[in-house]
């Protein structure tokens, strides 16, 4: 349990390097908050974050590799003091769905000003929940499971974190070797993820499927 005088240990874990150093440069004027790495992508994040185990990880939600909810599973696993805070410009009510299945505490918008998020690493450092506004009007809380809840669930609720993944990069028009090689997976394994992701939400043409993704919030058209 951190101490009021603690330093909270954070790792930063996203792909465009301006905001990175620019959080990096910020956080450094803060006396109660200490970079301890950062990474690029989420094969990278996750070797960082298990070596280094801070007590905050700031994902974004679009990651180069496994994938940022892939590897939230991971954290979420084998870290049970780290909390999780995804940081994202994607305001969709299945990536906060998510981040919630992995236990994230925060889900914070990049348009939001760098002190919002100062303020969630120090609450998520105290096992506190952290919203956007506009995140925390999409969510109940439900108080028999003691944990927030997205108000309303699409058909994408059903697939599996990893399923999701496979999903954006099929929507974009990747081919299943592609995804394979970006989700370091074999192609007989996103096969068969293709397979029951069509399955499971009745499409079977990967125009519409790519088009039902953007609807859904999972990619921009």
């Amino acid at each position: 349990m951190l101490t009021s005088t603690d330093l909270i240990r954070v790792v930063l874990v996203d792909d465009h390097m301006m905001l990175v150093d620019s959080l990096v440069t910020r956080f450094q004027r803060d006396s109660g908050i200490e970079v301890v790495g950062t990474a690029t992508n989420a094969d990278d994040g996750l070797a960082l974050i298990l070596e280094t185990e801070p007590d905050v990880v700031i994902l974004d939600v679009e990651l180069p590799g496994r994938g940022s909810f892939d590897i939230g599973e991971e954290i979420s696993s084998r870290l049970k003091n780290t909390k999780m805070i995804f940081l994202t410009g994607y305001l969709s009510d299945i990536f906060i769905e998510l981040a919630l299945r992995v236990n994230a505490v925060g889900y914070l918008l990049k348009g939001e000003p760098i002190e919002s998020l100062i303020h969630a690493i120090k609450k998520a450092a105290r096992g506190e929940y952290c919203f956007s506004q506009s995140v925390q009007e999409r969510l109940i809380f439900d108080h028999k499971k003691n944990r927030y809840l997205i108000q309303s669930e699409s058909m994408l609720a059903s697939l599996t974190s990893r399923q999701i993944e496979v999903l954006r990069h099929l929507a974009r028009g990747k081919s299943v070797k592609e995804v394979a090689r970006s989700m370091h997976l074999s192609e007989k394994s996103i096969d068969s993820h293709k397979y029951r992701i069509m399955h499971k939400l009745g499409i079977h043409d990967r125009v519409e499927l790519a088009r039902y993704s953007i609807r859904e919030g999972l990619t921009l058209p």
